[in-house]
């Protein structure tokens, strides 16, 4: 490669990205005393919480040993218990979030568990602490047989009060993620499906390692940020100096008109604002994007080895090009500050100052190797330490720390330039986050007073999120009903010709189709309305203040595409012992309000138009079906108009001709029904397989009763005027039907496309 052009390149030719968080808690309902939010936790996951930190603390701070002193449990079952009532909590918070369409309600209780566990954690570390110095009390007190122990307890005991911020640290990490694992691998699933993807908060927000430090130290500066800013006044790498300065250097080589992909104007008018600048500093990714010109040039070189074209390498190329000019910039700009020198100094004696620290710290060996009026009196301290504690005392390593300092090569400055810049960045990210959840914490009012619940309670401003067993029982009033009708066709033919081979027909179909569909009825919180040889009716309510209910149109489609599996592997059995197929058409329609329910002795009947609707989706035109079944479709699912645009307007019913062999037809109310429950995305695209022309789909997830997440792609048609003697095409109507995908191309392109 050629030598690098000192030219200074500017930002709009790096696709730099920012770093998005919208965390906020100002649109929900001050508690009673008007300046903070009234949240009540289960008591229940408090206490369970409460155990599972207890143990975590014995186990960091004593590994082994910590339940021989408050009692012995299974570390897996506590583990458990801990994660699967924050998850049901956070359900419960999920759901009053869906019922008021409200994501801050989500947030406020993500904020609550935080606040009280990082309360746990230091009441418990007290706890274990206070237990620990009764069982030396119990010791000491049991005679000279357990002197020896008591003895061993006490130093044990200096050593936890030692190391207290490591130890909480330590807990306060575990804990933290196992939450995070909950919410990656079961809740954010359930929050994307209600409140799209931008409702997901960032994983660092909660594992953000300034929750669990009382002090800011120079050890946890170094182990948790690989930096060790200065911290004096005068200090050129200070903080709050340092990142000013990297600020007003990026700002300063802003464009007016930025592209990048991320980066917004902000309103700015082109001008690069503080807000943006800080948004790139925070993206940890624009550290190795914007100078790590090295790995940029290693790859250049690979692709040029692997005969990549011409084009891709000059990408390359220029990119490694501009990326070390970048570097050389903020390296000439910090190294004239002094920064670069203490950077660099702060690398080199991670393998000297464990040999001095303790006594000195980590910051009075860095000052020792740049700043030559502090040797002496470090040395001198260093030296009477050792006379008192009786030890030799050698300068060597600092000496040759030194050396290596004053030796290094400029890329090794670089490198370590580079590095810094990961950390500090990471470090501005996690502190700016923070002090936002922080401040968060401090609105939040964690009740346990019982008449403060009680008022709260009666003004409505009180956010409760419990588990199900402490939530009231009493069922809630029906506010709408989901009805799924499956036309099941051919069972006569399958009856008659098992009766000819003297077999028993009710058997077969009770094991191989109605009994697995029964088995499946509850995962989507569905009931049989009505079942017979050629039908079947079931029902989905929803109930007021029962949000978590309210996915009845997305639960009918998951539950009707699964009793399509079911027939496939029935008809698979069929086709095995020479029977006919059977076929359905199943038909999704909604309706607000409780249907009208009678019983006839023990016999429970319904009534609603939603069951009338949902017979008319289900059926399939015998005059649509002949001339269908000769053609090559690739769906299930057609409606067709045949009556006139006059005919259609002057009636309220569904005069439209269907083709439904094995589909899922879902009714447009059902379909505007559905894009409430879930957040659906709209796809319009070529399917090679399928067909030729764009098609419009919409998908989305959802989670059925036990919280499985299922995926959902439903097709959007539109309904073509035609004529009835062959379906010959007259117009296209601005009409519209839908139908749950159950084609497996279609899915198979989503996956390998993404959407």
């Amino acid at each position: 490669m050629s030598v690098w052009p000192s030219k200074i390149p500017s930002l709009d030719q790096f696709p730099v990205t920012e770093y998005a968080i919208s965390f906020s808690l100002d649109r929900l309902t001050p508690g009673v005393d008007n300046n903070r939010y009234d949240v009540y936790l289960s008591d229940t996951f408090c206490k369970v919480s409460d155990q599972f930190i207890l143990h975590t603390i014995e186990d960091n701070a004593m590994p082994g040993k910590g339940r021989e002193i408050a009692g012995k449990g299974s570390g897996a079952v506590e583990k458990n218990q801990f994660k699967n009532s924050y998850r049901e909590v956070m359900l419960s918070a999920i759901n009053r979030a869906k019922a008021e369409r409200e994501i801050q309600v989500d947030y406020i209780a993500r904020t609550a568990v935080a606040k009280m566990l990082i309360q746990g954690i230091a009441v418990c570390y007290d706890k274990f602490i206070a237990t620990i110095r009764l069982l030396i009390r119990e010791k000491e007190n049991s005679g000279r047989f357990y002197m020896d122990d008591a003895v061993v307890l006490k130093a044990e005991l200096s050593e936890i009060l030692l190391n207290k911020d490591p130890i909480i640290r330590a807990t306060g990490k575990i804990i933290f993620e196992h939450i995070n694992d909950v919410d990656q691998k079961e809740l954010n699933g359930i929050r994307k499906s209600n409140f799209g993807m931008d409702s997901i908060l960032p994983e660092d927000l909660f594992l953000n390692p300034f929750l669990h430090i009382e002090k800011n130290n120079d050890y946890f500066m170094i182990d948790t940020y690989d930096i060790l800013p200065g911290q004096r006044i005068d200090d050129a790498d200070k903080y709050d100096l340092l990142l000013s300065s990297i600020k007003k250097h990026l700002r300063s080589m802003g464009r007016p008109g930025l592209s990048q992909k991320g980066s917004k104007d902000h309103g700015t008018g082109g001008v690069v604002s503080d807000k943006q600048v800080d948004a790139w500093i925070k993206q940890i990714g624009n550290v190795d994007l914007l100078f790590d010109f090295v790995s940029t040039r290693e790859l250049y070189r690979a692709q040029r080895k692997q005969g990549k074209k011409r084009k891709e390498l000059k990408a390359l190329r220029q990119m490694a090009q501009r990326q070390h000019r970048m570097l050389r910039f903020f390296y000439k700009k910090l190294k004239s500050s002094g920064v670069v020198e203490r950077i660099c100094a702060s690398y080199e004696i991670r393998s000297v100052y464990p040999e001095y620290c303790p006594p000195l710290v980590p910051q009075v060996i860095l000052q020792f190797m740049i700043v030559p009026g502090t040797r002496k009196v470090s040395i001198n301290r260093l030296k009477r330490l050792a006379k008192i504690n009786q030890v030799p005392f050698s300068a060597r390593s600092l000496k040759r720390c030194q050396k290596r300092i004053k030796g290094l090569r400029t890329s090794q400055k670089e490198a370590y330039l580079i590095r810094f810049f990961k950390g500090f960045f990471r470090y501005h990210r996690d502190f700016e986050n923070f002090k936002l959840l922080e401040r968060a914490m401090a609105l939040v009012y964690l009740v346990k007073e019982e008449n403060h619940i009680r008022l709260s309670r009666v003004n409505n401003t009180l956010y409760e999120f419990l588990l199900s067993h402490e939530s009231t029982t009493e069922e809630k009033p029906v506010i709408s009903h989901t009805i799924l009708k499956v036309d099941i066709r051919g069972s006569t033919d399958i009856v008659h010709k098992m009766k000819e081979q003297g077999l028993n027909p009710a058997s077969y179909f009770s094991l191989n189709m109605f009994d697995p569909i029964t088995e499946i009825i509850p995962e989507y919180g569905a009931f049989k309305v009505f079942v017979e040889g050629d039908a079947m009716i079931l029902g989905i309510y929803e109930r007021q203040e029962s949000p978590e209910g309210w996915y009845s149109i997305a639960r009918a489609c998951g539950l009707a595409t699964h009793i399509l599996l079911i027939i496939q592997q029935y008809n698979r059995k069929n086709r095995k012992y020479d029977f006919p197929f059977l076929e359905v058409g199943i038909g999704i329609t909604f309706r607000k309000g409780q249907p009208t329910l009678f019983f006839d002795g023990d016999f429970q009947i319904m009534i609603s138009s939603a069951i009338n609707m949902a017979d008319r989706l289900s059926g399939c035109s015998k005059a649509a079906r002949k001339i269908m079944d000769s053609m090559d479709t690739p769906f299930n699912n057609y409606v067709f108009q045949t009556a006139s645009n006059e005919d259609v307007v002057a009636t309220s019913d569904d005069i439209s001709r269907r083709y439904n062999v094995n589909g899922i037809e879902l009714h447009p109310s059902a379909f505007n029904k559905l894009s409430q429950e879930i957040r659906l995305k709209p796809v319009e695209c070529v399917i090679p397989k399928i067909q030729s022309e764009k098609i419009k789909f919409f998908t989305g997830i959802f989670p059925t009763v036990t919280g499985r997440n299922q995926w959902l792609i439903i097709r959007e048609g539109i309904i073509p005027n035609v004529h009835e003697h062959d379906l010959g095409l007259i117009a296209m109507t601005d009409r519209k039907y839908y139908e749950v995908c159950t084609n497996a191309a279609v899915y198979d392109y989503f996956k390998k496309h993404e959407f």
